[in-house]
């Protein structure tokens, strides 16, 4: 059996899914710490029961954050006790909370050791058709426009596959926003990861408008990487064409003469435009 070191913070990964997706080395950690740090004592006690492990369980989440650190700094530095923190499903701090913790224990010089396990980002990644590296995780869609622009305007530019969560209610939604804003692009979506009714799917943004999407369990959306010819955002691409609108240019030959000076094709440059114009 492991060692378990005093005074020291350990990041457990826990299953995403499937129960048995938990190592060895995890189950004993969390068997010996003194205080297990969870976001929900009771979906965390249901991994307890079924491995038998009766250590004792602190709510750990947004709304306490602050107050909870305090106390397992206190535990961690005062009364050299060991902690293990895991979230709901797979590796924390990974759209969760615990960044907070972790750099006051750096700052305190308390030892942080990482128990790897599960991560429904990398299971996605690598069962996808798209570029497994480089990648970029943006953690859940945003909701508000002028964020979504922001990010979606700066994927345009970006030669790496990225990757989002989201919810079920907000799919169709999300993908039909991606594809004003990216056009079309290879998609793998990925939900219910490790668990029996686990889909991974494989599609274009094309076609998500006849598609319809199951509205129960966490999705994990891949967008295929932008094309090396893809030099200029949408919206350097609308201010172009609105240059020319301004000096009298008529509308179409507005897009032809964009379409020849950025070198892109002019149904791309028409769905740019009607896209942007009608979000304003």
């Amino acid at each position: 059996m492991e060692k378990i070191l005093v005074s020291t913070l350990y990041i457990v990964s826990t299953p995403i899914g499937n129960l048995n997706d938990i190592t060895y080395r995890a189950v004993e950690i969390l068997k010996n710490v003194d205080v297990i740090l969870c976001e929900d004592t009771r979906r965390s006690r249901k991994l307890m029961t079924h491995y038998n492990i009766k250590t004792k369980l602190r709510s750990f989440h947004d709304y306490n954050e602050e107050k909870v650190l305090n106390e397992a700094i206190n535990y961690l530095k005062i009364e050299n006790m060991s902690v293990a923190l895991i979230s709901d499903a797979g590796t924390p701090l990974v759209s969760d909370p615990g960044h907070k913790l972790v750099k006051k224990c750096i700052d305190e010089n308390i030892k942080v050791v990482p128990i790897v396990g599960a991560s429904s980002i990398l299971a996605a990644l690598v069962t996808s058709n798209l570029s497994p590296y480089p990648f970029y995780f943006y953690g859940f869609f945003p909701r508000k426009k002028k964020s979504y622009e922001s990010v979606l305007n700066g994927i345009n530019k970006l030669l790496c596959t990225s990757v989002f969560f989201e919810s079920p209610k907000r799919i169709k939604e999300t993908l039909l926003i991606m594809y004003k804003f990216l056009g079309n692009r290879k998609i793998t979506l990925a939900r219910e990861l490790t668990k029996k009714f686990e889909t991974i799917s494989y599609f274009e943004l094309k076609d998500v408008d006849q598609m319809n999407f199951i509205n129960k369990g966490e999705y994990v959306i891949l967008v295929e990487e932008a094309k090396k010819n893809d030099k200029y955002s949408n919206k350097e691409v609308l201010k172009k064409y609105n240059k020319f609108i301004d000096m009298g240019v008529e509308h179409k030959k507005s897009m032809e003469i964009v379409s020849k000076e950025l070198k892109i094709s002019k149904k791309d440059v028409y769905r740019i435009v009607k896209i942007l114009r009608e979000d304003k």
